[in-house]
């Protein structure tokens, strides 16, 4: 196997090695598939070339590896497939010279919930009331006038996700849909590239040019719907996505505002100057306490309205923070608040390891030196043999210390 695909026999040992030891820790077993796998279409076939970046070479070697009779396709018989793929109303893209887009994203998400469906890998979802017992959908959708109305929580419904992401050696800015109405929504086989625009920079202007693109095909969605099982349901749109661009694609400050909160109103913390804001609005240092105002979705609408020709700062009279509550810019998709979540991802990148010193520290605060210490070394393990996270030295361990 190390001549056939180019690699260090070693190297294909360890990893076997690894997949072993991993089993074994899990209770389970490795299992290498050796049946005839004609079944698997070739549309699969192909998704799996794209989503793990394998080339045409390297699969036509493991093609050789198995035999014909494994049934893996040809690189012929997969090129003639993406060929049809892209001739589908489903996949039809075009650009305005700025940006590529799908033509009919409706098109491409009722062909994704159709898959979902006929494969008996659609999961219903339920809103949930104020103890956090789902609400049992009963009642039809049957259309709304305004794609800001939101609709009764027992009303059928299907949770499409709208997201954007920055990023990529040449700086670009890609829009995805999704479907929650799976497992793992967010994972990238389970997603669908709305489009892509170049940009350097996601502020508010950057964003405002692919508004015109993206925004009209969600309010029809949130208008019209979508069906399941040919059932018209209502879409309920989820915002993902991290905090800068979700703040910015809805006319707020960000973390630098006086209300760095993008669901409630709690002050950024307590001056000399701002004693009665503060009684008002709630004070973020005070953590559970802060008792900030839930923001809503009629005061996104006002401010949609007042900075209709500009932003606070182009107005004659700008408002002031009791009026904006540091939304300043028009918001480029009124959405509930409720309805804002952030992407996995983008929820644990950069603090996640901050917030495992904190609980190390809490211990040490509450239970003292000797218990903290035992509670990290346990916290590592778990790391290292049922997380599986590999121990990286630092700037290649040249410096050693708090890092």
């Amino acid at each position: 196997m190390g001549r056939l695909f180019a690699v260090d026999p070693g190297l294909v040992a360890a990893t076997m090695a690894d997949s072993a030891r991993r089993a074994a820790a899990s209770g389970g077993v490795g299992v290498a598939p050796a049946a005839v796998l004609a079944a698997l279409p070739v549309r699969l076939q192909n998704q799996f070339l794209l989503d793990n970046g394998v080339s045409g070479s390297l699969w036509r070697r493991f093609r050789l590896l198995l035999g014909p009779s494994s049934g893996l396709a040809t690189t012929q018989a997969l090129r003639a497939d993406l060929r049809t793929a892209e001739d589908e109303p489903r996949n039809a893209a075009a650009t305005n010279g700025s940006g590529a887009f799908l033509v009919a994203p409706r098109v491409a998400l009722q062909g994704m919930i159709d898959e979902l469906f006929e494969s008996e890998q659609f999961i219903e979802r339920f809103m949930r009331d104020a103890d956090c017992s789902e609400i049992v959908a009963t009642s039809p959708f049957i259309g709304q006038a305004s794609p800001t109305e939101t609709h009764e929580a027992d009303v059928r419904s299907v949770q499409i996700c709208f997201g954007l992401d920055k990023g990529g050696v040449l700086s670009s800015t890609k829009a995805v849909l999704s479907c929650a109405n799976q497992q793992h929504p967010c994972s990238r086989g389970n997603t669908i590239l709305f489009g892509v625009f170049p940009a350097a920079k996601d502020d508010h202007a950057a964003l405002s040019a692919m508004a015109d693109v993206y925004v009209p095909d969600l309010d029809a969605l949130r208008t019209g719907g979508l069906e399941v099982a040919g059932e018209r349901r209502a879409v309920l749109l989820i915002l993902k996505g991290d905090y800068q661009f979700t703040t910015t694609w809805c006319g707020h400050l960000g973390a630098s505002s006086k209300m760095p909160c993008q669901r409630c109103t709690a002050m950024r913390r307590l001056t000399k100057t701002n004693g009665k804001l503060v009684a008002t609005y709630g004070n973020m240092q005070a953590s559970s306490r802060a008792w900030g105002l839930p923001r809503t979705v009629n005061h996104f609408k006002r401010m949609a309205a007042a900075y209709a020709e500009g932003g606070n700062d182009t107005l004659t009279t700008p408002l002031q923070l009791e009026d904006h509550l540091s939304i300043e810019n028009r918001s480029l998709l009124i959405i509930d608040p409720l309805h804002i979540a952030p992407m996995p991802l983008h929820w644990t990148l950069g603090i996640s390891v901050y917030l495992l010193r904190l609980g190390i520290e809490a211990v040490f605060f509450w239970r003292g030196k000797a218990a903290a210490a035992t509670y990290a070394q346990n916290l590592a393990d778990t790391l290292r043999h049922s997380v599986g996270v590999s121990p990286t030295p630092y700037f290649n361990g040249a410096f050693e210390g708090r890092q």
